[in-house]
């Protein structure tokens, strides 16, 4: 299962609140820490690869780079709350060497409690001081709640962010385990355990993941040969290419394309003779 860094997510770095129905989202990880609230319905949650399925009044939690994915298996109404690592630096420190252990939290008072406290910190006129004491509130109601694991090596919130941008504005190049840890002044087996540790993938299967997903974005133009959307990627061989592609999807890149194809055909079909295809959730 590949994992992505929120690159989106990273760049509107700021406190976040939405409600949505039936969500989902891919297998990612971001800085900030995320809150995710089921109200209606019900929700599937992995984090940090603890899988459960949430109810209304239950709750997820992802905290800085845990990686985490959830979606609705028939109908759910929920909502998220983003909290960036600026506006709790004091948690950060306390937790960059620990990892949820048990990362939900099912005890329905617990839940209402954080969420009466994150209606006072999205409350209109609420002064900074009083929004990032709420913040905190919640984030020690958190604490009380659920259980810690001790980690090899302690998060740097800012070394993770460096590292991923760097990875994200170089993949196309001839960049490797050993060509990053020279960037930053690091030995290639601390990075590589730092890497594992802190986002829950392997550096190079993390590399591998986003040359495929922009090579998968050029495939889809149909304009390009599948080798220029290989090295263009960062794939050094179609070998290589060949290779990353079908370990992934269990086919090669031509036959990925013809079921494209095939697929984006039934659907005009179906879209003309007016018949709606069941949402893939």
């Amino acid at each position: 299962m590949r994992t992505e860094f929120n690159i989106d997510r990273e760049r509107h770095n700021r406190l976040f609140y939405e409600e949505c129905v039936n969500d989902s989202c891919v297998l990612q990880f971001h800085s900030q820490i995320e809150l995710y609230f089921v109200d209606e319905g019900e929700m599937d949650f992995v984090v940090n690869n603890h899988y459960r399925r949430l109810s209304a009044g239950e709750m997820s939690v992802a905290l800085s780079y845990d990686s985490h994915l959830y979606k609705t298996p028939r109908y759910s109404k929920s909502s998220v709350f983003i909290i960036p690592v600026y506006m709790c630096e004091s948690f950060i420190a306390a937790t960059k060497s620990k990892k949820v252990a048990y990362p939900f939290i099912t005890d329905k008072d617990t839940v209402r409690r954080i969420k009466e406290c994150i209606n006072e910190v999205k409350r209109e006129g609420v002064n900074e001081i009083k929004q990032s004491g709420y913040i905190y509130v919640i984030l020690g109601i958190i604490m009380d709640s659920v259980f810690f694991n001790n980690v090899d090596i302690a998060q740097d919130p800012e070394l993770s962010a460096r590292i991923l941008y760097y990875i994200n504005d170089n993949f196309s190049n001839d960049i490797s385990l050993e060509s990053v840890s020279a960037e930053f002044g690091y030995n290639k087996s601390y990075v590589s355990r730092y890497f594992k540790n802190s986002f829950g993938i392997g550096f190079n299967r993390y590399l591998s993941a986003i040359r495929l997903k922009k090579a998968l974005t050029l495939m889809n133009e149909r304009v390009h040969s599948l080798t220029r959307c290989a090295m263009e990627s960062g794939f050094n061989s179609m070998r290589t290419f060949y290779r990353t592609f079908s370990d992934e999807f269990n086919c090669s890149p031509m036959e990925y394309l013809e079921r494209s194809s095939e697929n984006k055909s039934l659907e005009k079909i179906e879209r003309r003779s007016g018949k709606n295809r069941e949402p893939f959730v």
